[in-house]
């Protein structure tokens, strides 16, 4: 699901962010459902671009330590 205000390539780009993140931690995607609650086809699907779930993404996030700064161009 790709919310009114984020465009496909907004979502695209986070995916690929927490992709790279859970990557440098040498985790496996059934590791980070376990530990963040967040079922292994979302965690999936957020890191293939393919959809958000914000509330899916606010756990990845909190897991990984980071925060998304949006900003206006």
């Amino acid at each position: 699901m790709i919310t009114n205000f984020m465009d496909k390539q907004s979502v695209i780009d986070i995916g690929e962010e927490l992709f790279k993140l859970r990557r440098s931690k040498h985790l496996f995607l059934a590791q980070v459902a376990r530990k963040t609650g967040v079922p292994i086809k979302s965690v999936e699907g957020i890191e293939l671009g393919r959809y958000i779930k914000f509330g899916d993404l606010r756990l990845l996030l909190r897991f990984y330590g980071k925060k998304i700064r949006i900003t206006l161009e």
